[in-house]
């Protein structure tokens, strides 16, 4: 984000703080009986065994309570014992009725003295709105990160929400080989990466950044899709033509499935019920009940099968055949041709909008998009003046359209398909170079819908850039850097507060040190600003668990003056404790920044022949920085080990940043 998108930023977290009425602040109390109105239902998240008070305080006619609630199900996982959810329940005071829609952001931080007052509470929160490195809360409650796909052998893991102007690069993954897609799970906890060389699927733990497992699949595998309900997940093998099914928490293989040669894509009907595979070399599609994993009918279509969409809404498949030019629509629940719409040769890709009423078909041969309506089976619109559309993506308002051979998207307005005549367009400039223009393979999942749903992050590979674009603006607001290397799909991991129940919004959080914190509360939707309090109880891990399991020593001299724009190679150790197997690179991670606030850099150290380890750093320019390392797989997070100053200065030394 540019300095100036970072002003307007906080003059409209200035703005929203000023015309809330000053906050309340509250201390805990016995928790009364909830409203009924309120009550948390069986599916809710942390249902079962309560914290031992809640926070509450009353604030413009919404009574606001807050608890921590231990993590069920997970188990005997470490890092369960750390974990808790976070639950807002937030209510009309004088109704009980549950105050929906308010969009809350919210932060936890430890106490150090008194309760903030109203001015102090005001202040945290601007002060964590603007995502400064040097104010951090122990737990936002806010976070989303975006993973990038890129053309090598990484993932990238980017926070886009710090105000800072060069870095936002928090980690890179490092996979056993190249990747060809990707997919979330549906609680964000688990990345699948289709691997290509034999390397099968890679299953990346997203909150340690982390490749937790790699599944031996079928032959070239090409495209994963995760199953509504998050138990299974789907990689079609173009290969040897098969789909490999994978238990999605076990990462064990479940069964094989004969699909057909040719390249595969996947859909799921009635809730997840139901598998779609198609085969682009095959003459059918074939049917899979997802809890059995049987197939239950194979649906004549014609060779050429490209792309596959269901919706529930509709009772309806759509697959895009290219070589014939149509939509084939298939009755979901006879499993069986309903009817077949004309467009033009050169169909690839086709995908519904969120309502499920209206199917988009790309057509990058002719440069053209057909719109159908899925409550009639026929053609609605066909929009030409397109460059090559090739990946589709959808918010509430909008389908956004990839144009490969120009360096420009396409919104279409959602609203305007129900009016007469021909659907409003928005063309928007993002980047310098046609996507086109980057060599390799492409994905054909460039957008990552903000989870606010009003806009997009655009990966642009040949720019090796990501774009950061907002509804109703005609450019991106801004850019985010990918360091060298070419995004080639993106997703948003949403770590933010939802509203799960009518009125109550809750998100799984990481907690901190034990003793007493203050809760930050801000209601975008009223215009509302509260604090509250919450006590973190004493860790149940021992304390010999919870400390950082290695230790870290600087073969650097840290007093020493390093030369701006000169890459300098820092070296150190990191022992583990006890009789745990030595560290590998690829379990730690380097974060080097400007103190306070400015650049920030995050990279995966080298392994040396001596059994240290080493990073290359580059000052940009002269100041003091920090070198922090982290390696969560042995208990030390970001900051649990101590920090190393380091100056850099213009002429300084040669060999500053050597090794001793």
């Amino acid at each position: 984000m540019t300095p100036a998108v970072a002003s307007r930023r906080l003059a409209l977290v200035a703005g929203l703080l000023g015309a809330a009425a000053a906050p309340a602040c509250s201390r805990r109390e016995p928790p009364p009986p909830p409203p009924a109105a309120a009550a948390a239902p069986a599916e809710a998240p942390g249902e079962g065994e309560r914290s031992p008070a809640v926070s509450r305080v009353e604030r413009e006619g919404l009574s606001i309570a807050f608890e921590l609630r231990p993590l069920t199900g997970a188990g005997d996982r470490p890092e369960a014992r750390t974990d808790a959810t976070a639950v807002f329940t937030i209510t009309d005071a004088a109704t009980g009725a549950p105050a929906r829609d308010l969009g809350p952001l919210a932060w936890m931080s430890r106490r150090a003295g008194a309760p903030p007052d109203d001015a102090g509470c005001q202040d945290k929160i601007k002060s964590f709105m603007a995502g400064l490195i040097a104010v951090r809360p122990e737990v936002d409650m806010n976070a989303y990160l975006l993973w990038t796909q890129n053309q090598d052998n990484t993932l990238s893991v980017i926070n886009p929400q710090l105000a800072f102007n060069r870095s936002k690069l928090r980690s890179i993954v490092t996979l056993a080989a190249g990747s060809t897609s990707l997919a979330l799970h549906p609680d964000g906890d688990r990345l699948y990466v289709t691997l290509q060389s034999g390397r099968g699927l890679a299953i990346v733990d997203t909150r340690r950044s982390l490749v937790a497992a790699n599944v031996p699949v079928g032959a070239d595998p090409m495209r994963v899709a995760v199953a509504p309900d998050g138990r299974t997940v789907w990689v079609g093998n173009d290969g040897d033509g098969t789909v490999t099914v994978v238990d999605a928490r076990a990462a064990s293989v479940l069964k094989t499935l004969r699909a057909g040669p040719g390249h595969h894509e996947i859909a799921f009907s009635g809730g997840g019920r139901t598998a779609w595979i198609t085969s682009r070399d095959a003459s059918t599609v074939t049917a899979v009940d997802a809890v059995t994993l049987e197939p239950v009918a194979e649906i004549e279509i014609g060779q050429g099968a490209a792309a596959v969409a269901a919706s529930d809404a509709a009772g309806a498949v759509y697959v895009a055949n290219q070589p014939r030019g149509e939509i084939v629509i298939l009755d979901a629940g006879r499993r069986a041709v309903a009817g077949r719409v004309a467009v033009k040769a050169g169909v690839d890709a086709v995908g519904f909008e969120p309502g499920g009423r209206f199917a988009f078909a790309l057509n990058p041969a002719k440069g053209e998009v057909s719109i159908l309506d899925a409550s009639t089976g026929s053609l609605a619109h066909t929009l030409p003046g397109f460059a090559s559309p090739d990946a589709l993506a959808f918010t509430k308002t909008y389908a956004y359209v990839r144009n490969l051979g120009e360096s420009r998207i396409s919104l279409i307005d959602l609203p305007s398909l129900e009016r007469p005549g021909k659907p409003a367009v928005v063309e928007v400039q993002v980047g310098q170079q046609p996507p086109r223009a980057a060599k390799g393979p492409r994905s054909a999942a460039p957008f990552a819908v903000l989870p606010d749903g009003n806009g997009a992050i655009v990966a642009n590979p040949a720019d090796k850039v990501l774009y950061y674009y907002v509804e109703g603006l005609m450019a991106p607001m801004g850019t985010l850097s990918n360091y060298g290397r070419e995004p080639r799909a993106a997703l948003i991991e949403d770590r933010s507060l939802k509203e799960v129940q009518p009125g109550v919004y809750a998100a799984t959080v990481r907690l901190g040190d034990e003793g007493v914190h203050d809760v930050e509360l801000l209601l975008r939707g009223r215009r509302v600003a509260a604090c509250l309090e919450a006590t973190v109880a004493p860790s149940a891990v021992p304390a010999e668990d919870r400390s950082p399991g290695l230790t870290v020593e600087p073969l650097f001299d840290a007093g020493a003056d390093l030369e701006v724009s000169k890459p300098a190679t820092l070296r150190f150790r990191a022992t583990p404790k006890g009789s745990a197997p030595p560290l590998e690179a690829k379990e730690m991670k380097v974060m080097i920044f400007r103190f306070p606030v400015g650049f920030r850099d995050t990279v995966q150290p080298r392994a040396e022949p001596d059994g240290a380890f080493s990073v290359t750093f580059t000052p940009p320019e002269p100041g003091q920085y920090r070198f922090l390392l982290a390696a969560e797989s042995r208990n030390a997070p970001l900051g649990a080990l101590p920090f190393v100053d380091l100056h850099a200065s213009t002429g300084a030394a040669p060999d500053a940043g050597g090794a001793r």
